[in-house]
């Protein structure tokens, strides 16, 4: 009997201790995805000239270049999805986005002098052979006054007004003008990528639209060859802009492409991006890729 009440309380001491116990961080792992802005095989830099871009092979300057990135997943040997729950910062990532930044306010650039090149998260153990994610702002974020709103989105000028929501990136650059295009009144001493969600219905441009965005414009890349400890990302611009000439611009339009549908300039970048545009399906997708990293 002395036995058996001996056997009973250590059981319930063992039951006791496992319950105080916190819980274990193990069979999760922290994971880093390093990204990288570059020209084809060059890292675009401020302060630093790129030659050859676009179709008419100009040189540029950059000016901003900042992309918003979401829903992160790795992807299994088998082909699985698995969400990475990203780690905030205070300043470039919250739970759900990132903020990528590679401008650090030097030479013509405009930005900020802290640069953010990595996403950070956690996710469990697992064989991850490869990578997906969006760029851009989710729906239920996108459409807020960033004055107030927490970081990474508090950034005003990475914003349209609250109907549209942010500019999911923002890529600036400074160009020379194409020979005799000024005096045909198209001429472009700049040229912009503001991607971001458009036709969202009418009302107040401070209010949020009543009904989703009819082009969310939101591209999800899956690299299905990935490996976190060996390569990096690349956000390739001369890819991007391969097919567009940067020197001249859509009369009647802004500077460069504005995600609108009768911006003649969106056309070959939106292609690029892996989005439809004006009813045609996009080819494929040409801006992201894999690089060993350095």
């Amino acid at each position: 009997m002395k036995l058996r009440l001996i056997t009973m309380l250590a059981a319930m001491l063992a039951v006791t201790a496992c319950a105080s116990t916190p819980p274990s961080s193990e069979g999760h792992r922290d994971v880093t995805i390093r990204f990288d802005a570059r020209a084809g095989d060059s890292a675009i830099r401020c302060g630093q000239a790129l030659t050859g871009i676009g179709a008419s092979g100009a040189s540029v300057a950059l000016q901003d270049f900042r992309v918003y990135v979401s829903n992160v997943r790795l992807i299994s040997r088998a082909g699985a999805e698995t969400p990475l729950q990203l780690t905030p910062d205070g300043a470039f990532q919250s739970d759900r986005v990132a903020l990528l930044d590679f401008e650090n306010a030097s030479g013509n650039c405009n930005g900020n002098v802290q640069t953010h090149t990595s996403v950070q998260g956690r996710a469990p153990a697992g064989d991850y052979v490869g990578l997906a994610f969006d760029l851009g702002v989710p729906v239920d974020l996108n459409h807020q006054d960033p004055t107030i709103a927490p970081a990474p989105l508090n950034f005003s000028a990475l914003t349209w007004p609250w109907r549209y929501g942010y500019k999911f990136t923002t890529i600036d650059l400074e160009t020379g003008r194409a020979p005799g295009a000024a005096q045909m009144g198209h001429g472009a001493s700049g040229f912009s990528i503001h991607l971001g969600s458009v036709d969202c219905g009418e009302g107040s441009p401070r209010t949020p639209p009543e009904t989703p965005c009819a082009s969310p414009n939101r591209p999800s890349y899956r690299l299905d060859a990935f490996d976190a400890h060996t390569q990096v990302v690349v956000l390739d611009l001369a890819a991007l802009l391969a097919n567009t000439d940067v020197t001249i611009n859509h009369p009647g339009s802004a500077s460069g492409c504005m995600s609108t549908a009768d911006d003649d300039d969106c056309v070959a970048i939106m292609d690029r991006l892996g989005l439809s545009f004006r009813g045609q399906a996009s080819r494929g997708q040409r801006f992201v890729r894999t690089a060993t990293a350095n």
